[in-house]
């Protein structure tokens, strides 16, 4: 019998393993219809995670300007979203800041949150944004409410550990398309931050990709259509 012929291209995930995608697979938080989506294509409002990553940007994305933002890194655990793939999603004003709520109340209880699992809800607003003509128009949002459970089976981390273990899949953790307009928080010291943001509040303009740190150093890095209001 003629032995079957083989290729490879893209390769294949190992058993009880974690693709990071040589791309980003960037992940929206759809603020306008509560979904999340990738591309046009809709995976439904439910998600539990495991986070990899956590970082803090200054700067655009989409059609919100000059505003902090929290990138994540993370696996989905259940929802309709691809399992077993590392995928990256951004969040900014009230999710964001329930985000950071929810950490440090984890923190607080001596455990690392990260050991655990995120659960972002879609929580509905209404609220008034003046159309073409400057009218203000009755619209619905929604931003994400933050959960965190502890785990009950460990396979998951320790394959997220595996990831973050690799120097290889640690430079593929990176989304230079999203944070074009952006510059990353993670090591300035808290006056360079405040100097950033106060800059750019009074009217400098981070849209033409030269986005600066105090000191003429500039780094860039994602992008992602937000086209739901600020919250």
């Amino acid at each position: 019998m003629a032995k079957k012929a083989t290729i490879s291209v893209f390769g294949t995930k190992p058993e009880n393993a974690i693709v990071v995608p040589e791309l980003p697979l960037a992940v929206r938080n759809n603020c306008q219809s509560g979904k999340w989506t990738i591309g046009d294509e809709e995976y439904g409002s439910k998600l539990s995670m495991t986070i990899l990553k956590f970082s803090k940007f200054f700067g655009s994305l989409g059609q919100t300007h000059n505003t902090l933002w929290g990138q994540i890194w993370f696996v989905a655990e259940s929802g309709e979203l691809p399992k077993g793939v590392v995928m990256v999603t951004y969040i900014k004003g009230r999710s964001l800041s329930d985000f950071n709520r929810l950490v440090a109340s984890v923190q607080a209880r001596g455990i690392e949150p990260a050991e655990g699992i995120f659960i972002p809800e879609f929580l509905k607003h209404s609220g008034q944004k003046p159309d073409e003509t400057g009218v203000l128009k009755p619209i619905n949002y929604y931003s994400l409410k933050w959960d965190w459970l502890e785990r009950s089976e460990w396979e998951s981390l320790e394959q997220a550990a595996a990831v973050l273990s690799d120097s290889q899949n640690l430079s593929r953790m990176i989304d230079l398309e999203s944070t074009t307009n952006m510059v990353c928080l993670d090591n300035l010291p808290p006056h360079e931050i405040a100097c950033l943001m106060a800059a750019y509040s009074n009217g400098h303009d981070s849209q033409n990709g030269d986005l600066a740190l105090p000191g003429g150093e500039s780094e860039a890095v994602d992008s992602e259509a937000q086209m739901a209001p600020a919250f």
